[in-house]
């Protein structure tokens, strides 16, 4: 069956420049010292995460034009079936895309989700299915190598106008690609569009119903997620290669949407969190809290940055707030 298409994927020339494409990855299972390295290295020739490879928005090997629009410095174009607000990214000569469809197929009765009555909302759940999509892309030529159907769904909340139901962008380490559409269920898939493994963790319950955005962030050979909602808010962190649960941490933080930061500061790998009610900094390896700084707004969307020794966190709905906190802070 098909159904229509909302949007297209474009590829500028340039930044098709920013990727090289064929160089060999060289890493045991054990993830040796200098087998991280080479990671390292090439993954800053990639575009493999929300934001990029340093996360922050930034192509250290970029080539991009300085003018383009549909017909200028656009190499290919493809229409993309349904709706989605996550980044597509890029490792070699692959594209991967999430993508949500509503099939407009009446759901019947008994896979209609119950909707949480006790909080408030402003939108109102579908009741047809859904389709929650992986697509892959070849990168010189814009066909479609494949296109999955992670899961077939009922949304138990709707979406605020400009959102979607694929909003969390999928993360690759160039072998494996993960994508999160959140309460519909967490996904790896191998680069030739095989399913490793799938994982449904607690459903979310989003303020005043305005939907979900839950980027997973790829550390070695963990996943990290932020489920800051309105009812029983967590870090989660999974194995990669398993989806089994490695460890949780509770969170008294409302819906915040943004993408966890991971960064190594003077030996210590943290984890940063924005919040409404504290910024937060945890030390990954024993999941101690390191530091917390008053909280910024409602909406805590901005996903944090570093830069010279300093986490970045701010958030800007209904107010402003800007921190910069050293990553030696403490308490």
């Amino acid at each position: 069956m098909k159904f229509q298409s909302w949007s297209a994927l474009f590829i500028l020339c340039g930044f098709l420049s920013l990727v090289r494409a064929g160089e060999p990855l060289r890493r045991s299972g054990t993830r040796e010292s200098s087998d991280q390295a080479e990671f390292s290295r090439i993954r800053l020739h990639q575009w493999p995460h929300w934001r990029g490879p340093l996360a922050a928005g930034a192509a250290p090997h970029a080539e991009p034009p300085l003018r383009w629009d549909e017909k200028t410095n656009v190499k290919w174009k493809a229409p993309l079936s349904g709706r989605g607000s996550a980044t597509p990214i890029v490792w070699g000569d692959s594209v991967f895309v999430a993508a949500a469809v509503n099939t407009g197929i009446a759901a019947r009765p008994e896979d209609l989700p119950k909707v949480e009555d006790k909080l408030e909302r402003k939108t109102t759940a579908p009741a047809t299915y859904h389709q929650f999509l992986l697509l892959s892309f070849d990168r010189t030529t814009g066909k479609l190598r494949w296109q999955k159907t992670c899961a077939e769904r009922v949304p138990h909340e709707g979406i605020q106008p400009t959102h979607s139901y694929a909003a969390g962008s999928p993360t690759t380490d160039g072998k494996h690609v993960w994508v999160s559409f959140g309460s519909h269920g967490v996904y790896c898939y191998d680069f030739a569009g095989e399913l490793i493994w799938k994982r449904v963790l607690p459903r979310m319950h989003t303020r005043l119903g305005w939907g979900e955005a839950s980027t997973p962030v790829l550390h070695e050979d963990a996943l990290v997620l932020n489920w800051d909602q309105e009812i029983d808010s967590k870090l989660i962190v999974l194995d990669a290669k398993t989806g089994q649960t490695r460890w949780q941490i509770e969170r008294d933080e409302p819906t915040t949407w943004h993408t966890p930061l991971v960064v190594k500061h003077n030996g210590v790998t943290q984890v940063i969190l924005n919040g409404t009610n504290k910024m937060r900094g945890y030390d990954f390896k024993t999941q101690k809290l390191l530091w917390e700084h008053g909280g910024g707004t409602v909406n805590a969307i901005p996903s944090p940055v570093a830069a010279d020794g300093l986490a970045i966190v701010m958030s800007g709905y209904r107010g402003s707030i800007a921190v910069a906190v050293p990553l030696d802070a403490r308490g």
